[in-house]
């Protein structure tokens, strides 16, 4: 008969621990968003729709959004709807690997949790006369040796390929923009 004050008490600290637990997950995965924003383009010296990563040191410019080429997709409007695809991802813990992918007949640049998975989330389309080699060592740079690759998948699809993605390390040690007052 005394087992079952034992027992409650162990329920209620397997309870307890495992909220424990599901908080501080929860709250790693909320101290990261990522949104759309404005960064200067020294280039064309104009400001340019820019999907930010906001972490505890600051935003992060992650990718700017200049081209004109999607019909009804205004560099705005890519960004404002790609933002999102990266919380999710990065939320879903896909966010490991970047690859390219064909999905509803266009080549798209998606998340995966390995490389042997399929696409988790899509993150946004390519032109059609984009490499895709290239875009994805763009992000790699953008990375800026966070990431280990490209490294081609060997398999049925030749062209194939997955770059590594350390997240929490980019977090840590991409530059973060001067103007950081609001979100």
């Amino acid at each position: 008969m005394k087992l079952f004050p034992l027992a409650i008490a162990l329920v209620t600290a397997t309870t307890a621990l495992s909220a424990t637990v599901a908080l501080s997950q929860s709250s790693e995965n909320e101290s990261v968003q990522f949104t759309c924003g404005q960064s200067y383009d020294p280039g064309s010296g104009k400001r340019v729709p820019t999907t930010f990563a906001w972490a505890s040191r600051g935003k992060i410019a992650f990718v700017s959004w200049k081209s004109q080429v999607f019909k009804g997709y205004s560099p705005l409007r890519r960004c404002q709807e790609v933002s999102p695809k990266f919380q999710k991802a990065y939320e879903n813990g896909t966010l490991n690997y970047l690859t390219n992918a064909i999905q509803g007949g266009q080549r798209v640049i998606c998340s995966v949790r390995t490389t042997d998975s399929a696409c988790d989330t899509v993150l946004f389309t390519l032109k059609r006369d984009d490499d895709t080699r290239n875009v994805l060592q763009q992000l790699n740079d953008i990375l800026d040796g966070t990431a280990e690759g490209p490294v081609e998948q060997n398999g049925s699809a030749r062209d194939k390929i997955y770059i590594r993605v350390d997240m929490q390390r980019f977090l840590q040690t991409a530059p973060v923009e001067r103007n950081n007052a609001t979100r």
